[in-house]
């Protein structure tokens, strides 16, 4: 049967989110109309014989580089979603769907998320996997829940109780003082950007507008606060919440965004650290995903565990990109 990509129409909405339903059981949350109506993004649909057989989203973002080539707008493919009943259609579907977002005018095609068994099917069309600017950095408390839940070796866990013994969490303000917020304000946005271009090579805008938006997710708990230096003056942010999965055993405290200089870094990290032991008991463990230039400080503050995170990238993107949890739809799931 011949498979069309046709831009979103909303006809096909609920047919849509009922198909994400079927076809996605693990995150029943991108079945949910709210959060369909608060993602701004460009939709497309596969369908076959007037059916809806897959979908996937474009959300633009620009990123820039901090030695002042010109900035690149990013295109992240997101919610690709298939129906899987039959697979000539679903491979006619993904590939139609991936089509429609290299294409798309003035964007550069990306995507977060990447398992190892797909990373051959983006090389082989004309795609880079970035392996060097992003780490996923963690701290386990309860590690064969954890490791259970990625699928690694439980014999892991006995090392993992040891190195928490060695390694003591940092859960003190010691370099400035912390403001809980609950919006950003537009007369930030140069110092965000002066951070980010002083420690990383490609990196997301970070403007009140962007960061509001995000905060305004449905179904979520934000803890958002500032951080001031010794003098009061503005050197960072941190956004984290609890996350619960809703259809597999994991719990977690999520550093989902932050910007900050190398010591409001270690207090914000700090403070995330005592929230996810002391307010978020029960829960797995604490996780970030930022630039490989900020593994010192996670570290320091208890966050040892470390792996690569891959980032596909067009062709052409040159630099060690820094992605953290509200880049693409990252903070979307769960």
């Amino acid at each position: 049967m011949e498979v069309v990509t046709i831009p979103f129409d909303p006809k096909y909405l609920a047919e849509t989110l009922a198909m994400m339903r079927k076809w996605s059981p693990d995150h029943p949350e991108l079945g949910e109309r709210s959060l369909y109506d608060w993602q701004r993004c460009t939709r497309y649909l596969a369908l076959a014989g007037g059916t809806v057989v897959g979908h996937i989203a474009q959300i633009e973002h620009e990123f820039r580089y901090a030695d002042g080539r010109p900035p690149v707008k990013l295109g992240w493919g997101v919610t690709l979603v298939l129906d899987m009943s039959d697979d000539d259609t679903r491979k006619a579907a993904g590939r139609g769907l991936l089509k429609a977002c290299e294409d798309a005018l003035g964007l550069k095609y990306a995507a977060v998320g990447v398992v190892p068994a797909i990373e051959p099917a983006y090389r082989r069309r004309g795609h880079q996997v970035n392996r060097g600017g992003s780490n996923y950095y963690a701290r386990l408390f309860r590690p064969g829940r954890a490791l259970a839940y990625w699928r690694k070796p439980t014999a892991l866990g006995p090392l993992i109780r040891l190195a928490n013994a060695m390694l003591r969490p940092q859960t003190r303000v010691r370099f400035g003082t912390l403001e809980p917020i609950t919006r950003f304000l537009p007369e930030w946005d140069s110092i965000w950007d002066d951070l980010m271009e002083q420690q990383y090579e490609l990196f997301g805008t970070r403007g009140a507008e962007f960061l509001n938006y995000k905060l305004a997710q449905p179904n979520r708990k934000y803890f958002t606060y500032l951080h001031r230096d010794p003098s009061g003056a503005i050197d960072g942010y941190i956004v984290y919440r609890r996350a619960n999965h809703l259809a597999r055993d994991m719990d977690l405290v999520k550093i989902c965004a932050f910007v900050g200089s190398r010591s409001a870094k270690l207090d914000m990290f700090a403070e995330a650290m005592r929230f996810a032991i002391s307010d978020a008991r029960g829960t797995y463990g604490i996780v970030g995903l930022s630039s490989v230039a900020d593994a010192p400080e996670f570290r320091s503050t208890g966050m040892y565990v470390v792996r690569p995170y891959p980032v596909v990238l067009a062709a052409g993107i040159e630099g060690r990109i820094r992605v953290d949890f509200f880049d693409s739809d990252l903070d979307n799931l769960w």
